[in-house]
């Protein structure tokens, strides 16, 4: 029973915390926005495919292969894709829609060599860039992109040895991130009200 009672308070504490967080006034945030990529080189979709494109006109049956679906994401490859950019070496191309809209796409690249060279092709189109200061430190190779209409990532795995060039659309991702908030927050506001009706009891 005290364990039992530990655990309710500690999770009232957060739903409390939570709430109170969501709550604060949006001029009260400290936010800080850097810019990342060169100048005009922006992206807005990938190889001509626009963000936030419907998932119903690019005829999906007969044009793209489902791969995974999570929740209100799916996963397609092209059934035709050009495994090239430029002179990389692609390994995979993943192209993600959120509730039906084109939200991301994540690049694959395997070995060290591959990497260094869409890494080169990367820095060259879009500029070299972020990372925090502690990865620059490690010589991670771990890098971040924003943008007004894309966030991009480029990072690579020594473990599997495997290098990954990702974009997504940050007004989808905006929109993502209310949903979350709405849902933690309902979440929480369920907690409170069951831990007082217990409590009444």
């Amino acid at each position: 029973m005290m364990r039992k009672t530990v655990f309710m308070g500690v999770m009232i504490a957060w739903a409390m915390i939570l709430l109170s967080a969501m709550s604060l006034p949006a001029q009260d945030k400290m936010f800080t926005y850097d810019y990342s990529f060169k100048p005009g080189s922006e992206p807005d979709g990938f190889r001509g495919l626009k963000w936030q494109t419907n998932i119903a006109t690019l005829d999906p049956l007969h044009t793209m292969e489902l791969i995974e679906i999570l929740g209100p994401f799916t996963y397609y490859k092209k059934k035709q894709e050009d495994l090239y950019l430029v002179t990389v070496k692609l390994d995979d191309i993943t192209y993600e829609f959120w509730n039906g809209k084109f939200s991301g796409v994540i690049i694959k690249v395997r070995g060290h060599n591959q990497f260094q060279i869409l890494k080169e092709y990367v820095f060259a189109r879009f500029g070299p860039g972020q990372r925090s200061k502690v990865l620059e430190q490690l010589n991670a190779q771990d890098f971040y992109y924003n943008g007004i209409k894309t966030r991009m990532y480029l990072k690579f795995s020594d473990i599997d040895r495997t290098g990954e060039l990702s974009s997504y659309s940050i007004a989808l991702l905006s929109k993502q991130e209310k949903l979350d908030a709405l849902y933690l927050r309902e979440r929480a506001k369920e907690k409170i009200e069951a831990w007082e009706k217990a409590k009444k009891k």
